[in-house]
């Protein structure tokens, strides 16, 4: 059986995801200015930006996928990519901005 998701602002959503993908180069820039020694700590960074980079690629697909399927019989295409929006901001649930009708059903 497929998964319903509610009707909720994706604009916002979109908003909130791509705010929080911010935070995180601005702390990647941060901890690079900190000149923290040894090619670990390197290659985590390196390995941090990189998914920074993936989440703008894949918020950019996903609004494309929300804006381009208008169809009813493209109903379910929307539902996945505002379920894939609500993964990506999951991790920041504590977020003071995060709303509650963003969280991910568990119903499959």
């Amino acid at each position: 059986m497929p998964v319903t998701v509610a009707p909720i602002s994706t604009n916002e959503l979109v908003r909130f995801v791509l705010a929080r993908v911010e935070d995180d180069e601005a702390a990647l820039k941060r901890r690079a200015r900190a000149h923290v020694d040894g090619a670990d700590e390197a290659e985590a960074l390196d390995r941090l930006r990189a998914e920074t980079v993936a989440k703008r690629r894949i918020v950019g697909t996903v609004q494309q996928l929300i804006v381009l399927r208008d169809q009813p019989c493209e109903k379910p295409v929307r539902d996945g990519a505002v379920q894939i929006l609500r993964a990506l901001a999951a991790p920041y649930a504590g977020h003071s901005a995060f709303r509650s009708e963003w969280h991910i059903s568990h119903r499959h």
